[in-house]
């Protein structure tokens, strides 16, 4: 029977297993079997990116033991469907038994003269504070807040002064 190229019964040559040098093998057997083991990874995985990453993993788990094995390609296979299968088993683990949200990281501390103005901003209601935070932090146009707010720039223009006023009664009333 002629081999073909990935086809998954072919075996390195007998002259690279013959040399003993676990390095032919594994090159060998890298061109002759990565294109089929990323194949069959991907019908058992049903991911191409993954799929490429446990053919990786196969290799590398093979890699000492190859020119040592019978058939290095049968070998590589075996190692190959128990990636798979350790993957799909931790895949359906993880499904089951979701992990909790991690806990929000706290802000970073602000020096003690922004702190009470960042918690005057924060106390702002939300347009008045995403057009306050978008004109003077992210330095946006009024067009440009406008398009994002889904506002006219006149609506832009009000909500900067309407939360620059709260903000400056906010903060006289601090002092």
């Amino acid at each position: 029977m002629a081999s073909v190229p990935g086809d998954p019964r072919r075996e390195p040559t007998s002259a690279a297993r013959g040399t003993g040098d676990p390095l032919a093998v594994l090159e060998q057997l890298y061109r002759d079997q990565y294109a089929a083991s990323v194949r069959l990874a991907r019908l058992l995985v049903g991911d191409h990116h993954r799929a490429e990453e446990l053919a990786q993993e196969a290799f590398v788990r093979v890699a000492e033991r190859v020119a040592d094995a019978d058939s290095p390609s049968a070998y590589l296979r075996t190692a190959l469907v128990n990636l798979c299968r350790d993957h799909g088993r931790r895949r359906r683990t993880v499904e089951r038994n979701p992990e909790p949200p991690p806990l929000p990281s706290p802000p970073p501390p602000l020096p003690a003269d922004l702190d009470v103005v960042w918690q005057a901003v924060q106390q702002l209601p939300e347009r008045r504070r995403v057009a306050i935070v978008l004109r003077f932090w992210a330095d946006l146009s009024t067009e440009d807040i406008a398009t994002i707010l889904g506002a006219r720039p006149a609506t832009v223009r009000s909500l900067i002064h309407r939360g620059l006023a709260s903000l400056e009664e906010v903060l006289d009333d601090g002092r």
